[in-house]
């Protein structure tokens, strides 16, 4: 069992637990689009950044030290985040519903609840919380562990308003991916199984697409404006940052810098 099993054991746990089953949440009425705020941006002939707040990570160990969530939130806003990737993962990430709940009350730009998700409870969650869109992972499905299989998943997120950004991590998913009803699709640059990151293998996988494709998103190791005009060279429409923004003093200052290279 590799890194991408457990994390898949450990989500099924939350759900026969109940830590899914939400009730009564203050969610905002309308839904927000990925899809649209990315294409806004380069519009603006700006990179689309979507900020992410990772309280934690297995490789990392904690990233919020000590810092108020909500203040960082303000800074990805200020910095010029297109969107917010929220964890909700407690286990490893220290991820919480909460912090989901809280960014979607900001309510001026889409929020992404990014987690192992499972099952069908897990998109309600996402949909009462106010999320506009939900992270299914590729592999996942290809393993086996949803109880429903990629399309169901995909159009029952659909059908609660959600948007669906596909992440795959090889060219036969990628290719795959392209063929669903997912919205946008993500390239991780991080491997699941082992935690290691290449950018490079993200890069040679975005240069084997079109470029009127749908969306597509850069995912993990982005630290520098280099990476992102590396990314954006290759076709990204959009990168996700997280571990570089809570590292850093100043996250507004470096979103601006990701947003302009």
């Amino acid at each position: 069992m590799d890194r991408l099993d457990r994390f898949a054991q450990e989500a099924k746990a939350r759900i026969a637990r109940g830590y899914y089953r939400v009730v009564n949440a203050d969610a905002p009425k309308e839904r927000r689009s990925f899809v649209e705020a990315v294409r806004a941006a380069q519009g603006r002939g700006e990179v689309a950044v979507v900020a992410e707040l990772k309280p934690a990570s297995p490789a990392a160990g904690d990233l919020l030290r000590g810092r108020d969530p909500d203040a960082l939130l303000r800074a990805y806003r200020e910095g010029g985040a297109v969107g917010l990737s929220i964890l909700t993962v407690p286990e490893g990430f220290n991820g919480s519903l909460e912090l989901l709940a809280r960014a979607a009350r900001m309510g001026d730009r889409p929020v992404l609840m990014k987690d192992f998700l499972l099952s069908e409870e897990q998109l309600e969650a996402a949909a009462r919380l106010g999320a506009d869109a939900v992270l299914l992972i590729f592999t996942l499905f290809a393993r086996g562990h949803p109880a429903l299989g990629l399309e169901g998943m995909i159009a029952r997120a659909h059908a609660l308003g959600l948007e669906v950004l596909l992440e795959v991590a090889s060219r036969e998913e990628l290719q795959a991916a392209l063929k669903t009803d997912a919205d946008m699709i993500g390239i991780n640059s991080r491997d699941l199984a082992t935690l290691s990151v290449s950018l490079e293998r993200t890069i040679e996988l975005l240069r084997t697409v079109r470029a009127d494709e749908k969306p597509l998103w850069a995912l993990s190791g982005v630290f520098t404006p280099e990476d992102v005009r590396r990314l954006r060279e290759a076709g990204a429409d959009a990168v996700l940052v997280g571990t570089a923004l809570m590292r850093a003093d100043e996250p507004a200052g470096l979103l601006r810098a990701l947003r302009h290279a």
